[in-house]
């Protein structure tokens, strides 16, 4: 009797509720009447298959363009009754971080069995599960990174021969293009400070108190990956939902998502290339809000770098017109003043733009760890000029003064020198965006009035949680101006960038120059950034689209810093006095 196959049928049917469903939505279908029956059956049951459980990882090494490593990250996923491999993306390591014990630490955490087993059976749709999966694997392989205590070192007479020594011998520097020269005056230890300039004299010896503070290096190899993971579930899950990742992530603060502005570096001059200025790293173009709606801004753009490259090969001094284009994607010229640079850019975009239509604003970044003087404190902006960082600060200012579409400024001191950073943003922050790309920035409660825009970026291998998590405490802290970019040559989201960027409601998204590799994902992120403005203007409205004009948040000096003249405020600053900030 029980083996009747009738009643086995009957038992497993009445075992859930299957019949009444299907008599619901045969009923629904005699009413709705659709003309693609079998597609109207399917969209009903669609959503109410259990959730897809990731059933493996798969990690496949490859090489990257420039020789280094790098892992393709897929998912096997099992979803109604059937398992099958979905497409993730690929995350290209430096190979100039790469040495022999970091590639050992590199393959072994590729190769780790846990690493593999890591999802079995997780939902896949449960990100914050996933991403605490992730970031538990990473602190179990994070090597303690000793701190670096303060040096003191004296400043000695040119005359001298004596040895410079560090105190400390697991002392970093920032490391250079180029490699140090040493004098037959001066020797350099291993880990100590580098040789003061031949190009300044002293008459007595002062104790001049060195804090290197250089970004924390990464904390183990293949650290990326954890990143990379991470964003492959949330592409992985955005394609299961026939949806888009800047929608899956987007934040609900970002009401009205936008389109970021780009900022894109045209020139790069330092320490290490032609010219005597030492300070400016990056000369940078940046779209303003009124344009940045339609691709004419792009094509200008490129009649902006091809300017610049025919005036290039004909310039006196250029270099050799085969190398002008660095490994970043920018153009070098041979300037002997930092503020050479600018007028650089200023005459190629009234030449292309116009001197009556704004097109374009200006921003800089700096490199202070490569121009600092770390045995005298001082930084040198020119060869054979070097400032302290109050009278850098004092630089900077008249430099936004002088040229008024310069509207942001990126590093433009080091992590110590948070008195000279607090005193340039009394001066110009109501008028400028002062940000770093220094992690610290932002991570640390008292670094809090010495910007007004953070720079979010991609080190230390953040989740996308840990991402989220981020933005929502900055947006609620202060909720200055936000920005998106990725370390140089760490291609971890790439084009998801653009997704990253507009569901974060960030306002910048920093890019690679045109002119390398990385210029061919610069470009891919500014279709994927079209598409997405054609998008919501199309689901959304006209205007969503658009970036707000800028604001400008004026972080009036924690310090006490007497007789500081102001500028006057212009009419989109906001004035917040950060002494009555609670």
């Amino acid at each position: 009797m029980f083996d009747d196959p009738r009643t086995k049928a009957r038992t497993f049917l009445e075992s859930s509720s299957i019949v009444s469903e299907l008599e619901d939505v045969l009923n629904l279908l005699i009413d709705e009447k659709p003309d693609d029956l079998h597609g109207f059956l399917a969209n009903h049951f669609l959503h109410q298959s259990k959730q897809p459980q990731i059933a493996s990882l798969i990690l496949k090494r490859l090489t990257g363009p420039a020789g280094e490593p790098a892992v393709h990250i897929d998912l096997t996923v099992a979803l109604r009754n059937r398992s099958q491999r979905y497409n993730g993306l690929t995350v290209n390591l430096s190979s100039g971080k790469l040495n022999a014990q970091t590639m050992k630490d590199y393959e072994t955490f590729v190769n780790s069995p846990s690493l593999a087993t890591i999802f079995n059976r997780v939902d896949l749709f449960d990100h914050t599960t996933i991403d605490e999966l992730l970031a538990n694997f990473r602190s179990e392989h994070v090597h303690e990174v000793p701190k670096v205590p303060k040096v003191t070192a004296p400043l000695e007479p040119e005359s001298s021969t004596s040895e410079i020594i560090a105190e400390v011998s697991t002392l970093k520097l920032p490391a250079t293009k180029q490699k140090p020269v040493v004098s037959p005056a001066v020797v350099v230890k291993t880990g100590g400070a580098p040789p003061p300039s031949q190009k300044r004299t002293t008459k007595e010896i002062q104790p001049v108190e060195v804090i290197p503070d250089e970004p924390e290096p990464s904390s183990f190899a293949g650290q990326l990956l954890i990143t990379g993971i991470s964003l492959a579930c949330r592409l992985i899950t955005a394609e299961i939902q026939q949806s888009n990742l800047y929608r899956l992530i987007q934040l609900p603060s970002v009401t009205n998502p936008a389109i970021p502005l780009p900022i894109i570096p045209i020139l790069q001059s330092g320490p290490t290339y032609p010219g005597k200025q030492s300070i400016v790293k990056y000369y940078m173009l940046i779209p303003t809000p009124d344009v940045v709606h339609n691709e004419e801004w792009i094509f200008k753009l490129h009649s902006i770098i091809q300017n610049l490259r025919d005036s290039l090969t004909t310039a006196k001094g250029a270099i050799l017109q085969a190398g002008y284009s660095t490994d970043d994607g920018c153009l070098v010229y041979s300037m002997d003043k930092p503020e050479q640079g600018l007028d650089i850019l200023q005459n190629a975009v009234n030449t292309v733009c116009g001197t009556k239509e704004h097109w374009f604003d200006y921003g800089i970044q700096m490199g202070p760890y490569e121009a600092y003087d770390y045995t005298n404190g001082v930084y040198e902006t020119m060869a054979g000029v070097t400032k302290s960082p109050d009278e850098l600060a004092d630089t900077y200012t008249e430099w936004i003064n002088a040229y008024p579409r310069c509207i942001m400024i990126i590093d433009p001191f080091r992590h110590a020198d948070k008195p000279a950073l607090s005193r340039l943003c009394h001066r110009v922050s109501n008028r400028c965006y002062v940000t770093s790309t220094d992690t610290r920035r932002y991570q640390y409660n008292d670094d809090n009035d010495t910007t007004n825009c953070h720079l979010i970026n991609l080190d230390n291998a953040p989740t996308v949680t840990e991402l989220i998590q981020r933005v929502n405490t900055l947006r609620e802290t202060h909720d200055y101006a936000l920005g998106l970019f990725e370390r140089d040559h760490h291609e971890v989201a790439q084009v998801h960038l653009a997704d990253l960027a507009v569901g974060f409601g960030c306002r910048f998204l920093k890019l690679p120059g045109l002119l390398s590799l990385g210029g061919q994902t610069t470009s891919v992120i500014l279709q994927r950034l079209s598409i997405i403005r054609d998008e919501l203007q199309m689901n959304d409205c006209e205007q969503s689209a658009r970036p707000k004009q800028h604001e400008f948040i004026h972080i009036r000096s924690a310090l006490d810093i007497p007789d500081l003249e102001m500028p006057p405020t212009s009419t989109n600053t906001k004035n917040k006095d950060k002494k009555k900030r609670p």
